[in-house]
């Protein structure tokens, strides 16, 4: 069985800030560090599930953040930008399963740790009038290759989400947000612990899972914090205005809407100030 994995690193346990996340912050190595065991401890998981092969992704900023030389040496890694699927790139390659591992809950949730929705100038995002964030976004891509996404690990928030769109499926809460960048964390150890668990029992029943589809055609919905953006997004073909600060586009399928909404994350953050 191959499997699939995308990681972030807002939804790494004890990852609370930007001083983690960013990184010119000063606990970045750190966080990169406890990014790399909550992967390795998905991957053991995997492989003790029976898993053949594991493919890594990447997915934080511009995909640098993994210790490639504290990895679990079964895997390949899918590491730099840009890349056309972004947070999802290489899950076309043809996969059994995905996991999501370090995710965070989309932009405006309450209580969410370190949340947004790719970029901090993205307010909102619904595909076919159903809010998504990064988890949606992500499972919706594997989706359209026929990958079931059965792992989601992150925060409380992040962990409601995912069981929103995707049901029953596996969780590992590292931790529990009271704050836009403050939380009740579970150890490190307890979290790798958690992930390698939980990724084993996902995988073994992997196969009662259905990927996650979105009903063609598309309409994508996106909602930006100034009125600007959507000057600028709107000189996509096929994107037009709404209000103030809202655009509309609709797309032939998610795929589509996926390539429209990257683009416009990449216009929007051009300039400094828009």
């Amino acid at each position: 069985m191959k499997v699939y994995i995308s990681v972030d690193i807002e939804g790494i346990g004890c990852v609370v800030r930007s001083e983690h996340s960013s990184p010119q912050g000063r606990e970045f190595q750190w966080a990169r560090k406890r990014m790399t065991e909550e992967v390795n401890a998905a991957v053991a998981g995997a492989f003790a599930a029976g898993a053949s092969e594991v493919v890594v992704a990447d997915s934080h900023n511009v995909g640098l953040n993994l210790l490639a030389d504290q990895l679990d040496s079964r895997v390949r890694l899918v590491m730099g930008a840009p890349r056309a699927l972004s947070m999802m790139e290489g899950v076309q390659l043809g996969f059994d399963a995905a996991f999501l591992v370090g995710y965070h809950a989309m932009a405006g949730t309450a209580d969410g740790v370190i949340v947004h929705t790719y970029t901090g100038r993205i307010a909102s995002v619904a595909v076919n009038g159903t809010p998504v964030g990064e988890i949606g976004l992500s499972a919706a891509l594997a989706g359209h290759y026929h990958v079931p996404v059965v792992l989601v690990t992150g925060d409380d928030k992040a962990v409601r989400e995912a069981r929103s769109h995707l049901g029953d499926v596996e969780t590992v809460e590292v931790k529990k947000g009271l704050g836009a960048y403050a939380a009740l964390c579970l150890s490190p150890r307890a979290c790798n612990e958690k992930i390698r668990e939980a990724a084993q029992r996902a995988l073994q029943r992997a196969h009662c899972t259905a990927p996650f589809r979105v009903e063609t055609p598309v309409e994508l919905t996106v909602g930006f914090t100034t009125a600007s953006s959507v000057d600028r997004v709107t000189a996509i073909p096929g994107v037009r205005r709404v209000d103030g600060t809202t655009a509309v586009a609709a797309c032939e399928d998610i795929l589509h809407a996926f390539r429209i909404f990257h683009l416009m994350t990449d216009l929007v953050e051009l300039t400094p100030f828009i």
